[in-house]
């Protein structure tokens, strides 16, 4: 089918930028599928990475614009979040704007109210209604890329009460759901009353192999073939011929020094890069030096540790062919787009707590990445088993089908941050109310079965913290608004608001009790760490609690400590390697750790306010800056970081005026560049100020 018959649905000026985006024909799924997604019932689209179902989505939401409507494009990542805004400003050539919300869970961004297509994560999405964003409410068509997400733990909860509200705020609301994988999506589609359209077909045809004992077997259209190989020269062979090959492992040490040892393959096939100044530029610690070694030699490790900088100058070089292996942690295949011509799976193992084997579907998203469209005529998926799972490869993960997609909402923590917001956003005055709204949800269809006792117990639990009450009708109190504005747990709130209500708290007591909430991400105590306990047992007289050494959550206690400390050696300005050898962390923990505290750290000093106490005050900016007091006027000039801060404050030059009146003296300190930035900065800020 040729783009041009589109131009009925989407206009003669859309077919014209598809085809600047050098898009002349529809695949074969997506000529199929098209009529469905040109109706108005909702659907769901399970087609493999690749085929097209993103631009289905792109090209519904165009149509609906056109007609007047406001569009709500849903992902499960921040960075997917920023890659599809870039992808969707081609539409700003036909006249539609296009914008994107992320971060600030408190924000409203009502300056989106004038765009026709909005890029979002769940949660954010969920935040601005429960901040009563304006706009939100006018959206009427909503597309969730990666549906079967609804069996995440972790954001699987969120999605679907998302998606229950929306319906529950525009009866006419459409939904497409995108999938690469959908086993039941017949019970998808059933709970949201839609259209489903499944296709295998892909761009590049797929064929799947096992590496085993030094014999590879692969399979394509039906036949196995087998041969001799290592795991090494499978590498090679590809890289030879001008492929790129992703391989993943399960641990971020096995990644890394699996890519080391690959970088001396890669070596022979490129020339030394400008990549690894550019990783070094992030950050020049060891791990990031051990980074740029392999870099150079067109070969690199990709895992949660990495600066998010790091990663996408990672994700750009290996899609420009100048990284030639790149050696991931699975959450990479479910995170980015980044094919290449041959994925190596080296183990169908995780250790969570034990070793267990990994999910079927986990297996499918990462081979889904085998085979580049437009360059390469095949994609190749090899799994790296030892002789007792070799079958297992075979017939379970190959040849099988992914898991059922299951909802996660009936968890307790999941009920009781959602009934929260349930009731606070309107939609349930009574329990009767509340079961009703649970009722339209996955879960429900699923299970078809009462949450009443659950619901029972989380009411109960959330009258109990004093966030809602009941007479006759539930209504939330001045705390439980709050709360749940703040998108932080019920249970986190409670804390904070216990302790802050009965005491005042140093830097390091406001920093432990940040990390007591089951919101806030902990480091592990190692066996080599005793000083932690040594701490916690000077500084307990600071700290909201202090359980016995014999206790069971002593361990626990500890975590947090271990946490509190990392952050205040942060905001006392301590260097990001000294911090990342002390804690046995990398940058990018450190500074995922820092943003988390400081998001909590303000909902802390909200609550503060609440209740009268100042002595959280200016945390929050310290935490974001990584500074002392004394630093934070100077950390808010744009392009003056916590190291430029502390050399300018030094030299007694503290302030914006002293900045501007001695230029010299401030370039001999930070650079002539970043001088001229910098003042060119506070020029534009005193023009406009806040």
């Amino acid at each position: 089918m040729k783009v041009d018959e589109l131009a009925e649905n989407i206009s003669s000026y859309a077919v014209k930028v598809l085809k600047e985006e050098g898009i002349e024909e529809l695949f074969p799924p997506q000529a199929e599928a098209v009529e469905k997604v040109f109706s108005d019932k909702n659907l769901l689209l399970a087609m493999p990475t690749a085929a097209g179902k993103t631009l289905l989505a792109e090209m519904a939401m165009v149509r609906e614009a056109i007609k007047g409507g406001k569009c709500l494009y849903v992902v499960p990542l921040r960075a997917l979040a920023g890659e599809k805004y870039e992808s969707f400003k081609k539409w700003e050539k036909i006249g539609l704007r296009v914008g994107i919300s992320t971060g600030d869970y408190e924000s409203r961004d009502e300056h989106l109210g004038d765009c026709d297509i909005i890029v979002t994560t769940s949660e954010k999405a969920d935040s601005l209604i429960r901040n009563r964003a304006s706009w939100i409410r006018a959206v009427t068509y909503l597309v969730v890329d990666e549906i079967h997400l609804l069996d995440s733990e972790k954001r699987g909860a969120t999605l679907e009460i998302l998606v229950t509200k929306m319906r529950r705020m525009n009866r006419g609301l459409r939904i497409i759901g995108l999938s690469a994988t959908a086993p039941n999506i017949d019970e998808i589609a059933e709970w949201l009353d839609a259209d489903y359209y499944v296709s295998d077909w892909r761009p590049v045809p797929l064929i799947e192999g096992v590496l085993c004992e030094g014999k590879l077997e692969v399979f394509n259209n039906g036949f196995r073939n087998a041969r001799r190989a290592k795991f090494e020269e499978l590498v090679e062979e590809c890289v030879a011929e001008n492929g790129g090959v992703l391989v993943f492992e399960s641990t971020r040490k096995g990644a890394e020094r699996t890519a080391v040892k690959l970088s001396s393959i890669t070596a022979k096939y490129v020339e030394n890069t400008s990549i690894e100044k550019a990783i070094l530029e992030e950050n020049e610690g060891e791990m990031s030096r051990r980074l740029a070694e392999c870099v150079k030699k067109g070969a690199a490790f990709h895992h949660a540790g990495l600066l998010n900088g790091q990663r996408k100058i990672i994700e750009d070089a290996f899609r420009r062919g100048e990284l030639k292996v790149v050696v991931a942690t699975p959450t990479l295949a479910a995170g980015v787009n980044l094919p290449a011509r041959r994925v190596i799976i080296r183990s169908l193992y995780r250790f969570d707590g034990y070793s267990k084997r990994i999910k079927v579907a986990e297996y499918k998203q990462m081979a889904g990445r085998a085979g580049r469209p437009g360059m390469d005529e095949k994609g190749e998926a090899i799994i790296c088993v030892g002789k007792k799972d070799k079958e297992v490869a075979v017939n379970r993960y190959i040849f099988g089908e992914p898991e059922r997609i299951t909802s996660k909402l009936g968890v307790e923590t999941h009920l009781r941050f959602h009934s929260l917001s349930i009731i606070c956003d309107g939609y349930a005055k009574t329990f009767e109310e509340l079961e009703d709204f649970f009722a339209e949800t996955f879960f429900f269809k699923q299970n078809e079965i009462s949450l009443s006792y659950e619901l029972e117990r989380v009411v109960r639990q959330l009258e109990n913290w004093g966030m809602i009450v009941e007479d006759g009708s539930f209504a939330p109190t001045k705390l439980g608004s709050l709360v749940s504005r703040l998108y932080i747990d019920p249970l986190t709130g409670f804390i904070f608001h216990d302790v802050l209500s009965r005491m005042e708290l140093s830097d390091v007591g406001a920093l432990h009790l940040i990390c007591r909430t089951p919101d806030m991400e902990r480091l592990t105590v190692r066996k080599t760490d005793s000083w932690v306990e040594e701490e916690a047992f000077r500084l307990r007289k600071e700290l909201s609690y202090y359980p016995s050494d014999f206790s069971v959550e002593y361990d626990w206690f500890l975590s947090e400590v271990k946490t509190a400390l990392c952050l205040k050696d942060w905001i006392e300005e301590k260097s990001e390697d000294e911090i990342c050898v002390k804690y046995g962390i990398a940058p990018g923990d450190l500074r995922r750790i820092v943003e988390t505290a400081e998001w909590l750290s303000n909902a802390m000093d909200r609550i503060a306010d609440e209740v009268g106490n100042s002595s959280v005050k200016g945390l929050t900016e310290r935490i974001k800056h990584g500074v002392k007091s004394e630093l934070l006027g100077l950390v808010k000039i744009k392009h003056i970081g916590r190291v430029r801060a502390r050399k300018l404050y030094n030299a007694g030059i503290r302030t914006a005026k002293d900045i501007v009146k001695n230029r010299e003296r401030v370039a001999s300190l930070i650079g002539k560049g970043i001088t001229e930035k910098v003042v060119e900065a506070i020029s534009v800020k005193s023009l406009n100020p806040e």
